[in-house]
């Protein structure tokens, strides 16, 4: 048994929470200073200052991963507005290709209210499942 004067002194097993975290700050972890310096910093790519060249050899040892739409979901998400009523959109261009919209122009609609020319935004979606305005996904699959 311990006497009751003692048992104020024992170590605690678990430190709370604001002293860990000054272990952690100044860098000791169980009971060993840790080694602060970035172990990856090597491997890591600064693609900011890469050439063009450089990225596109960078593209291809790396792959395309492609996020797009299937046709079929393309044809669910994009709404057509009759080219009559295109010339009433408040946006008189098309925010992919920046051509105005003619009148037999075919005009396409997301769900979050962007259009486009379809032959344009068919493209934009079979490689990427987002609004070009928004950012929005342009399908939920289910």
């Amino acid at each position: 048994m311990l006497s009751s004067r003692c048992r104020g002194h024992l170590p605690r097993s678990y430190p709370d929470d604001l002293t860990e975290m000054r272990m952690l700050q100044n860098g000791f972890v169980m009971g060993r200073i840790t080694d602060s310096r970035d172990n990856y910093h090597e491997l890591r790519l600064d693609v900011d200052s890469m050439s063009y060249e450089q990225l596109l050899e960078l593209g291809d040892r790396i792959g395309y991963v492609n996020t797009g739409l299937k046709e079929s979901e393309i044809h669910r998400c994009l709404g057509k507005i009759k080219p009559s009523v295109s010339h009433t959109l408040v946006d008189r261009k098309c925010s992919i290709c920046q051509d105005e919209y003619e009148r037999e122009d075919e005009v396409g609609e997301l769900n979050c209210g962007h259009s486009f020319h379809v032959h344009c935004v068919k493209q934009w979606l079979s490689r990427k499942n987002a609004c070009p305005v928004c950012k929005k996904a342009a399908y939920g699959k289910p």
